[in-house]
């Protein structure tokens, strides 16, 4: 059997409508910025319908440049969800309730099903605010290094 890989666009039709009867649907997830919890190729999450929405969910939603993304609510101010990458710093403003598709309800690392409440995610979820913060911290510290070194970026 081969494989065969779609873009988010032309497979999300079928992803909503999976999810809206109450289904599941599992995705393997491209890119990097959710490591180092979901490695590209080799974890997978399960989207489900969105209700309801927490902090720390992982959540699909679609920017209004038609981009999918599968990041992390940081903070719930209102109607808006600040939304964030494991592996990012910088935090995305201006997502709203309208963006959003799917959130995911576990997802499997190799082959182990993990539950928002396995306590080594929980502890994994705990420890985000301060990785991020020692992320920036490290990348400002790059910066001034390459400045004083005179390297150019």
């Amino acid at each position: 059997m081969s494989k065969q890989i779609l873009s988010l666009e032309e497979l999300f039709p079928v992803i909503d409508e999976v999810i809206s009867s109450g289904g599941e649907f599992r995705l393997y997830p491209r890119g990097v910025s959710m490591l180092p919890i979901l490695r590209q190729g080799i974890d997978s999450v399960v989207l489900v319908a969105l209700d309801p929405v927490a902090e720390n969910d992982m959540i699909l939603y679609k920017r209004d440049n038609g981009q999918f993304v599968l990041h992390r609510v940081v903070k719930i101010k209102g109607d808006e969800y600040i939304m964030c990458g494991d592996n990012q710093t910088e935090l995305e403003y201006g997502i709203r309730r309208q963006h959003l598709l799917a959130r995911v309800a576990y997802f499997y690392r190799d082959s182990e099903r993990v539950c928002s409440d396995n306590k080594e995610y929980q502890k994994y979820i705990k420890s985000l605010p301060k990785r991020r913060r020692w992320r920036k911290i490290k990348a400002r510290l790059a910066t001034i290094k390459n400045k004083l070194l005179g390297k150019k970026k």
